[in-house]
Parts: C-alpha cells; sequence; structure tokens
C-alpha cells in the first residue's frame, strides 16, 4: 500500500536525493530512487546527447533554442519564471527533442502565458518537470493533424488553461494523420479556483486530456482537480473520442471534477479515425483502478462509454459525497447502440446505468459494489479510499485475470476473491505500515 504514496509524494515535491552529472557541466537533481516503481525519475539525457542550459527567466533564449534544436536535444532550463507573450508558444518542430527542468523540481520551473505553452509538431517530444500555467488556450497541444507519434508528458504540473490542458487535435479523419503512442503520466493538471473560458469559447469548454483520434494513449498516474466551470458543467477530466483506439487510463486520482473519464463522447464526424463512416467514437479501452470523488462540487458521471467498443471497466473506485446535489444519481453509464463494455468489480456509492438511447448489446456487468459508505474507507475527507478491515468490498469481485495489481501495486487477490473498488486489502499489519497517500495534503 506505500507505493501510491510514493507517487503522489514524487509529484508534489520532486524530493531531492542523489545527483548526476550532465554534459556542458550541468547539474541536474534527481529523485530519490525509491519514491515509486511508478513514477520514477527521469532519466537523464543520454551520453553524448546534446544538451543546453537556458538561463533562468530567459524566455528570449529558450523560444531560439526551441526553433534552433538539432534533433536528440535536452533543452534543461533553470529554475525560474519564462513569461510567453500573448501571440508566443513554444512550438516544438524537431523530434526527439526533451524540453525539461534542469532542478528536477516542476515547481521551480514556470512557463506562463502564450496562446499554447507549447505546441508539439512532431515525433517523441518529451516535457518534463516543468509548470505550464495560464496559457489562453492549451498547457499543451499535441498537433495530429501533423501526423506524430511518441509524445511524452511527465511529472508537469499544468494550471489554468484556457481551454484544454493537454489537447491532442486531428484533422480531416480521412486522411490518415493522428497523434499516436503517447504518454501523460505522474503530473497534476487543476484550476486554481474554476475554469474562465477564453474570448471565444465558455468555461465549459475545457478538459484535463482531450485525444481525438489517437490511438495507444496511455493516461496513468495522474491527479486532476476542479475541471469544471464555475457553473459546474465541462467535459470529462480525461477523453478520448473521435474514434480513438486503445486508450489506457490507469491509477489516477480525479476529484471534484464535472465529469470524469469518458471513452467515446457523440455521433463519429470527419473528423474521426477514418472519417464520418465509421460505426465507434472509440475502441478497445481499458479504465482501470482510478479514484474518482465529488466531495465538495457536485458532478455528472464518472464513467461513460458512448458509442464505444468493446470498452473495460474495472476496479475503480467512485464516491459522490451525498451531502452535495449532484447532477445525477448514477456512477458509470453505457449508452448509445453501438456500445459494448464490461464493467467489473467496481465500487461505487451509486449506480450503474443503462442509458437511452440503448446499447443494442448488454454489457456485462457483474463484481460490482454499489452501496458504499464513508466508513468503508481509511479517511475518506482527506481522499484516502483505501478499504478497512472488514469493509463489505473485500473479496467481494468476481475473477479478472488480467487485472492482476491494484493501485498501489500489491496483487490481487489477497484473499478468495479480488476486492471492489482500485484497492486491494492486505493483511492487517501491512495495513498498518502503510500510510494514507494524502494525509499529506499532498495535493
Amino acid at each position: 500500500m506505500t507505493v501510491w504514496l510514493g507517487i503522489l509524494f514524487l509529484l508534489l515535491s520532486n524530493v531531492v536525493g542523489c545527483s548526476y552529472g550532465a554534459p556542458n557541466g550541468v547539474h541536474l537533481v534527481q529523485a530519490a530512487a525509491d519514491s515509486s516503481h511508478f513514477c520514477p525519475p527521469l532519466a537523464p539525457p543520454e551520453r553524448g546527447q546534446k544538451t543546453e542550459l537556458i538561463k533562468s527567466g530567459d524566455v528570449q533564449s529558450l523560444l531560439k533554442k526551441v526553433s534552433a534544436a538539432s534533433p536528440h536535444t535536452t533543452l534543461l532550463l533553470a529554475d525560474g519564471v519564462y513569461a510567453l507573450a500573448p501571440n508566443q508558444s513554444l512550438e516544438v518542430n524537431t523530434p526527439r527533442v526533451t524540453l525539461r527542468g534542469a532542478s528536477g523540481n516542476r515547481d521551480a520551473v514556470i512557463i506562463e502565458g502564450g496562446y499554447n505553452n507549447v505546441s508539439i509538431n512532431t515525433d517523441d517530444v518529451t516535457v518534463a518537470n516543468l509548470t505550464l500555467r495560464t496559457p489562453k488556450f492549451h498547457s499543451i497541444q499535441v498537433r495530429g493533424e501533423k501526423r506524430l507519434q511518441g509524445t511524452k508528458i511527465y511529472n508537469v504540473h499544468l494550471v489554468d488553461a484556457g481551454q484544454q490542458f493537454v489537447k491532442v487535435s486531428t484533422g480531416d479523419g480521412t486522411k490518415g494523420k493522428f497523434a499516436d503512442n503517447g504518454l501523460v503520466a505522474c503530473s497534476l493538471m487543476e484550476y486554481t479556483t474554476y475554469a474562465r473560458g477564453t474570448d471565444v469559447t465558455p468555461p465549459s469548454y475545457t478538459n484535463g486530456v482531450d485525444i481525438l483520434a489517437g490511438k495507444g494513449w496511455v493516461i496513468r498516474d495522474n491527479v486532476f482537480r476542479r475541471i469544471r466551470s464555475q457553473a459546474g458543467p465541462a467535459g470529462p477530466a480525461i477523453l478520448a473520442w473521435k474514434n480513438a483506439i486503445d486508450t489506457v487510463v490507469q491509477r489516477n486520482l480525479i476529484v471534484d471534477c464535472w465529469r470524469g473519464i469518458a471513452l467515446g463522447l457523440s455521433t463519429p464526424n470527419k473528423l474521426s479515425r477514418g472519417g464520418a463512416d465509421v460505426l465507434y467514437d472509440h475502441q478497445h479501452g481499458l479504465v482501470e483502478n482510478n479514484v474518482i470523488l465529488a466531495l465538495h462540487e457536485p458532478a455528472d458521471a464518472a464513467i461513460e462509454n458512448n458509442f464505444a467498443f468493446n470498452s473495460r471497466v474495472l476496479h475503480n473506485t467512485v464516491y459522490y459525497h451525498e451531502a452535495v446535489k449532484h447532477a445525477v444519481d448514477w456512477a458509470i453509464e453505457y449508452r448509445f447502440p453501438p456500445t459494448t463494455a464490461v464493467i467489473q468489480n467496481n465500487l461505487t456509492n451509486l449506480r450503474i446505468l443503462k442509458r437511452p438511447p440503448y446499447p443494442h448489446q448488454e454489457a456485462r456487468v457483474e463484481g460490482n459494489v454499489t452501496h458504499a459508505a464513508p466508513a468503508w474507507f481509511r479517511d475518506l475527507t482527506r481522499e484516502d479510499v483505501h478499504l478497512v478491515e472488514a469493509a463489505p468490498a473485500i473479496d467481494a469481485g468476481v475473477s479478472v485475470p488480467d487485472s492482476t495489481d491494484d493501485i498501489d501495486g500489491d496483487t490481487r487477490p489477497a484473499g478468495r476473491a479480488p476486492d471492489a473498488g482500485a484497492d486491494e486489502f492486505v493483511t492487517s499489519s501491512a495495513f498498518r505500515k502503510a500510510v494514507s497517500p494524502t494525509a499529506r495534503s499532498l495535493f
């Protein structure tokens, strides 16, 4: 159970441990190696790889070096604030470029402003160990319409985007140009209060991660907070649509967002992968070991499957505070005629619903527990949803042979059957050794 604590502590503080040397005499700091096997420190630049150090706050030098970078270049940003003008963005047009903070402390390296903070237009770009805040539109836009792959977004803190925080865009779905095989991991995305919108879009036009038509994206080990407008409505914290394929969504914590995770959204159109004649808005998605909480603000559905083929929704924990008047009285939904889904071993305090227009095929819905109570969790008010001893969710699930680890990396089942929800309760002695992953108000 201690593993998730390590993840969250790393995300908060980038704990300084050992250091290593880098080319050009740049001194980098590496987080403690034992912080988590899910979110280890980003590896140092490979020996012999070109590195460029950007002086603190020197945004003009940063813009020039991003523009002039050759392949296999790492740009190391010294601690400081880099302020972009409204008409600027860090446009990455060279493949295999890495943009990262030199110190390893993401909160000490801040890029702010611009129409986007960062725009990715080519293959194998990495953005890591940074804070990106207050862009007019997107913290990071990945332009799939240019046909690219291999984007890696790692250990970033994204704050107050005008629209989507991570936007994976697309163009004509029949042209075969998409952004594929990307990663968003070990990051924090949040509004300090609520989304405010832009001069061209309302506050409700926002998401944490918005993937249009991409294939093979992995969204894991992130925290999303307050992805919502002041009135409430907003897009899902994590959305994959336009016939996106093979999306994996694992071990994310979503708190007080209007909507949680959506595989598919609407009828396919010309932006969909393959064009308007495709049948699905998402195919082959996995949503596993996520925690979705609505504790202080009203919320809509936590997990949605819309025009989605072969969705697998496994071992998620959803809890909506009863004292808050929510927009719906269900946690997980599946709808629209083409949708097929397996929904197993989830733990919620709200029902699982087949919604009209009804799917032609019944979902496989089993092993779920939909009457959770606060007393089942170690400290729900502090977002600690580890199960307590004798919680009715223990051993309540069904066998899912390929869902073998919980949100902490503990092996399931630990008892005679898997537990419902993201946490697998282990023995009392191991339970007492663990510390709440959010007990220190890490986020």
